[in-house]
């Protein structure tokens, strides 16, 4: 991982850290709106955008948010270097009560990836896998099993904030889902989640918290709109 961060390039920074900056980088996709929405604050107050701002400022641990950093595909290593969550956006936020470690995940209209039964796949071929999984639960104070039918990517994402937080020595984490459309499953994948980590998920409201050794894990669904073409040239 990187210790150097670049100067802001605007949209080009996000376009070029995808897997494939030609066919993700579309209008009404996540990767696209998610930088839209971001880069449009950018010389804001506070640097959220704004229904990011009224979900957590709504909360009693995250009153007056403002962006300190803010990490486009910020990659964090989980039990190995192998593998890293690579995080849509990976921020460090200033609240009245201090500093918090938040991942961002963007969807729009897609799911969330693989299930843990179809990221494991045959015995034989998962030790590595089961390694990680094992790793993940006991940073989550996860009682093992977890359902199979539970979706992997909740798992590394929520982590990889947990970790950033005790990296940076901070007392709470974030785990947000900036939605921009709905899959058939997402919302569903994402109170199943919820509900393994005991916390009872709430639309467009903070979530939680999971009281963990060091750091306490909250999760929000926040959904935000498309963006308007007036929206789009303040980013561009």
């Amino acid at each position: 991982m990187s210790r150097i961060v670049s100067a802001n390039l605007g949209t080009a920074v996000w376009r070029a850290g995808l897997a494939d900056p030609y066919l993700h980088w579309r209008r009404e996709k996540s990767a696209w709106e998610m930088a839209v929405s971001w880069e449009s604050q950018r010389t804001t107050a506070t640097g959220l955008p704004p229904e990011v701002y009224r979900v957590l400022a709504g909360h009693d641990a995250f009153l007056s948010p403002t962006l300190l950093l803010g990490i486009v595909e910020h990659r964090v290593a989980l039990d190995t270097t192998r593998t890293p969550s690579q995080n849509d956006l990976s921020c460090m936020l200033l609240t009245k009560s201090g500093q918090v470690s938040v991942a961002v995940e963007a969807k729009a209209g897609e799911d969330f990836d693989k299930t843990l039964g179809e990221w494991l796949g045959k015995e034989k071929e998962s030790g590595g896998k089961r390694r990680r999984l094992d790793f993940l639960c006991k940073l989550l104070d996860i009682e093992q099993p977890p359902s199979p039918l539970l979706r992997y990517q909740l798992f590394h994402r929520a982590a990889s904030a947990v970790l950033e937080a005790r990296r940076w020595h901070v007392g709470k984490a974030l785990m947000l889902v900036q939605s921009f459309k709905e899959s058939a499953t997402s919302w569903d994948d994402y109170v199943a989640f919820a509900t393994q980590l005991a916390i009872t998920p709430v639309r467009n409201a903070v979530s939680g918290p999971l009281r963990l050794p060091e750091t306490d894990l909250y999760l929000a669904w926040i959904d935000s709109p498309m963006a308007t073409d007036l929206v789009a040239t303040t980013a561009i």
